[in-house]
């Protein structure tokens, strides 16, 4: 090899250069590590399976009393403590319950809500008459007995209703 004018320094830096990029590990980073930490708050919470619950009493007639039943379904995270209360409804007459007739807003027929035990009253929210549980996370079916007793001779022929709110609470 010959010497250029300048010397072998030239090249010798060149070299030199080249061994150290070939010898430099290729694709490797440096890394450091560190911890995520991720947490979540779940309150206390409870949902109805629907909105809308309906209950047909069915045809009555004044000589028995006449009853059904429907359910309502409830659905609280696991361990939540909650009360379902059955309001008076629409046409509530003091603490009696009244089903309207449907033409004739004169008319109206007693009836009563039950608990699944069909003898006690299922009463409004903020009364010892409510149905209480805890939640588990899964639906739970609430039995609501209805009946319209009987002896009720002052009722006309026709169709008759009410609207009760359904209330739960819980913390």
């Amino acid at each position: 090899m010959k010497n250029s004018p300048t010397g072998p320094w030239p090249f010798v830096h060149l070299l030199a250069a080249l061994v150290l990029v070939l010898a430099a590990p290729l694709g490797r980073a440096a890394t450091t590590t560190g911890t995520l930490n991720v947490s979540a708050v779940v309150s206390d919470y409870c949902e109805l399976g629907t909105s809308s619950v309906s209950l047909n009493l069915g045809s009555y007639t004044p000589a028995a009393d006449s009853s059904q039943s429907t359910v309502i379904q409830v659905r609280c995270t696991l361990g939540t403590s909650y009360n379902v209360g059955l309001g008076l409804g629409t046409y509530v007459s003091g603490s009696t319950r009244r089903l309207r007739h449907a033409t004739d807003n004169t008319v109206y027929m007693n009836y009563e809500l039950y608990q699944s035990d069909g003898t006690t009253v299922w009463q409004a929210p903020g009364q010892a008459g409510v149905v209480s549980g805890t939640g588990t996370g899964l639906s739970q079916n609430l039995t609501v007995v209805g009946k319209i007793p009987s002896a009720q001779w002052s009722v006309k022929q026709g169709n008759y209703s009410d609207s009760v709110v359904i209330t739960v609470t819980f913390p």
